[in-house]
């Protein structure tokens, strides 16, 4: 799916008791419980997780989102990825017992908006057709 533009995000603030930080030493492990404990089709494992990201502390640092709950556990990550010059949305997920509270909107508010504030002029994101509630969450966030 591609957003041709990063002009008038959807802006959709937290609810009261969830935060973000950015990545940190260590989050690999953290990253990987959530997506272990999210993601139903696509298998996300450490290694997958040296594929996609190993080597990039520093943009890490730049573009990995966590979304916390009120105990300062991670419960959702989502990354402001790049392909040269073009973001990516890349590895949205919140854990099972978060999901349809609210907070896939806030966290891509922020993964979108860091997007734009590290100068990507447009976007693109991959997902799967079987996962309705994505799709119709990327549709109203511009992604076509």
């Amino acid at each position: 799916m591609i957003r041709p533009h990063l002009d008038g995000i959807p802006q959709h603030p937290l609810p009261a008791g969830f935060s973000f930080r950015w990545w940190r030493e260590g989050d690999r492990e953290t990253w990987v419980r959530i997506h272990t404990l999210a993601e139903k089709l696509v298998p996300a494992t450490a290694a997958v997780y040296d594929q996609q990201f190993g080597g990039n502390e520093r943009e890490l640092a730049r573009r990995q989102a966590f979304l916390l709950e009120a105990t300062g556990c991670e419960i959702g990550t989502g990354t402001a990825w790049f392909d040269g010059e073009v973001g990516r949305v890349h590895w949205i997920a919140i854990v099972p017992e978060f999901q349809g509270r609210g907070l896939s909107k806030p966290l891509l508010t922020v993964v979108c908006t860091r997007l734009a504030e590290l100068g990507h002029r447009r976007a693109y994101l991959t997902t799967d057709s079987r996962r309705a509630a994505a799709l119709a969450l990327y549709q109203s966030f511009g992604f076509r």
